[in-house]
């Protein structure tokens, strides 16, 4: 009987390894703070998989380390996350050092009106799962320019402005922009995706498509199911429960693929290859979009 159950116990741990080979659903960074030796002991423990240790890596650079716990007196876990930006995974230079002295400079004199912004930001995606808080990481990237563009703060403008004014060499800058890798670890919640989407991808009717996430995400160039791999992968990357719904028309015959999503126990559409049908928004809830468009929600499956 023993042996029994250790062979199920097993067999169960194999299926949802192989199961889950697909897309690997993320895990946060590890906190750049743990990279000080005389805080790890104060820090939560990490779990990285059976073990519970931190990898080893070389000390933050003094200048770092006097930074986080001027953060870490203020918002433990605010410190935490800005320690989880890949921007202070590796190498910690004087760029680095220059938006960390920025934006602990904001926090410790941070408006009701910034901080209500931040809750904001941090919010977005799945704080268990996603590897950052990609408005964070914008908010680093604006710091890190000799002259930030957003003045007094990034905090003193909604998330869109941020992403607009951070993201906006995402057509050029191959080394934020060019990394399947980087780009899927980045696009961490349906509306940075969607965004992502309607700035990066360009629309072609149905013919040659890749039919698959990597090929418009190398191309720029789509039909929907294209559109609608790349979204599904996105989502279930970043831990939301996503999948393509094909649409038939009253004669059965499919002639759109959208994506389906559930987030916060409501059902969304995603659908960036049909323009008119989202009013260019992108992102309906699936109950509108069937209902403002019968002859595509004849055929939900």
């Amino acid at each position: 009987m023993e042996k029994t159950k250790r062979f199920l116990l097993f067999f169960c741990v194999i299926s949802i390894f192989v199961c889950g080979c697909g897309i690997t659903v993320n895990r946060p960074n590890i906190s750049a703070l743990y990279r000080m030796p005389q805080m790890r002991d104060k820090l939560p423990l990490v779990l990285l998989s059976v073990n519970s240790k931190p990898p080893v890596q070389e000390p933050l650079p003094g200048a770092a380390q006097v930074l986080f716990r001027q953060l870490y007196a203020q918002d433990p876990g605010l410190a935490l996350e800005v320690g989880r930006l890949p921007e202070l995974q590796g190498r910690v230079g004087e760029k680095q050092i220059l938006a960390l002295t920025r934006f602990v400079d904001l926090v410790l004199n941070i408006t009701p009106e910034q901080k209500s912004n931040l809750a904001v930001f941090l919010k977005v995606g799945k704080p268990e799962i996603r590897r950052y808080c990609t408005p964070l990481q914008s908010v680093f990237w604006l710091f890190e320019k000799d002259e930030c563009l957003l003045k007094p703060s990034p905090l003193d403008f909604p998330l869109e402005t941020v992403l607009i004014y951070a993201w906006v060499d995402a057509f050029f800058d191959k080394e934020h922009w060019g990394d399947w890798q980087v780009v899927t670890d980045r696009l961490n919640d349906p509306e940075l995706i969607n965004r992502y989407e309607k700035t990066h991808f360009n629309y072609q009717s149905h013919g040659v498509c890749a039919g698959n996430e990597r090929g418009i995400f190398s191309s720029k160039i789509g039909c929907c199911s294209d559109y609608t791999a790349f979204s599904v992968y996105c989502l279930q990357k970043a831990g939301y429960k996503a999948g393509a719904i094909k649409v038939v028309s009253p004669t059965g015959k499919i002639y759109h693929v959208v994506c389906e999503y559930k987030d916060n126990g409501k059902l969304y559409i995603m659908d960036n290859s049909c323009a008119s049908c989202t009013n260019g928004i992108g992102i309906l809830e699936k109950e509108v979009y069937v209902k403002r468009y019968h002859q595509i929600g004849y055929g939900y499956q």
